[in-house]
């Protein structure tokens, strides 16, 4: 159960840092200028969220 819980929790990182690459490629392109630096930070909050909320989820494991 360790070695499968460990595995989920390498997918389920890389996964989010990848959503979270693509969402900042998202806001670099389609926000003007002035807004970009607020997309960033909701991203990176929205980022910190989920990450939380799947570390509380697999420590339920």
């Amino acid at each position: 159960m360790l070695v499968k819980k460990n595995w989920i929790e390498i997918g389920l990182s890389t996964g989010l840092v990848l959503l979270m690459i693509a969402l900042i490629l998202a806001v670099q392109i389609a926000f003007p200028a002035e807004l970009r630096s607020s997309g960033f930070a909701l991203i990176v909050l929205l980022f910190m969220v989920a990450m939380g909320l799947a570390g509380v989820k697999l420590t339920d494991m």
